[in-house]
């Protein structure tokens, strides 16, 4: 029998998207706790990121969420988390991609940002990013009420842990999700309801201690510092 460790910590985003995937399709594993405050030693030795989500699958290492959550979903049975067809395929990762890429960095580098007047700049470009997200809704998810539609997807996996801390954003920096972003509003709610989801989650208490570095600015790990100049993490 296959043995998979997750290499894991209970606060990071990245890591939940994992999590959220082995329970969406059941796959058995252990869970390896990683204190992102003190890491080991070994963990450079399984990845050079020193970050979290890794995996160990066998004899196997693979690390990055969103290459990690595409393996698990190809490697094991169970609902499968991709569309059928390449285009499909292809409009995912498009859609990770930016989000990772585009709409992140501006979303962290408001909570780290601590002049006035620039944190309205920025809030104001993640309320555009918003909205660009609710309009790529209104392109793709048809129906919905997941991203990709009908079915739940690793675009779902990937995005909604973030979503889950905008109530970090709204206590420490006034943000919150435009009314108008209907979509965006009823994604969140359904892929929430998922067990497997609702099985990561933690409420805004649990959040705010854990991200008041980062919204005083002093923030140091690996992620922090990519995030504070604005850079993908």
């Amino acid at each position: 029998m296959s043995q998979l460790t997750l290499y894991t910590a209970e606060v990071c985003p990245y890591a939940q998207r994992t999590r959220i995937v082995l329970g969406e399709k059941g796959i058995a594993h252990e869970q390896v706790q990683i204190d992102l405050d003190d890491k080991p030693d070994w963990l450079a030795d399984l990845t050079p990121t020193n970050r979290v989500p890794v995996i160990r699958h066998d004899d196997f290492v693979l690390w990055e969420s969103a290459t990690v959550n595409e393996y698990l979903d190809a490697s094991f049975p169970g609902v499968a988390l991709k569309p059928a067809d390449e285009r499909g395929r292809a409009v995912m990762r498009n859609e990770i991609r930016h989000f990772d890429n585009v709409f992140l960095p501006t979303f962290y580098k408001l909570l780290f940002e601590q002049n006035e007047s620039v944190q309205t700049e920025l809030r104001q470009q993640v309320v555009d990013g918003f909205e660009f997200l609710e309009a790529r809704l209104g392109e793709i998810q048809g129906d919905g009420p997941y991203w990709l539609g009908a079915e739940m997807s690793l675009a779902d996996a990937a995005m909604w842990p973030f979503f889950e801390r905008l109530g970090v954003f709204e206590h420490y920096r006034s943000l919150v999700l435009p009314v108008t972003c209907v979509r965006l509003h009823h994604w969140f709610d359904a892929v929430g309801a998922h067990a497997s989801v609702h099985a990561t989650a933690h409420d805004l208490d649990y959040f705010l201690p854990l991200y008041t570095n980062y919204a005083n600015g002093v923030g140091s790990g690996v992620s922090a510092q990519a995030f504070r100049s604005g850079a993908a993490n």
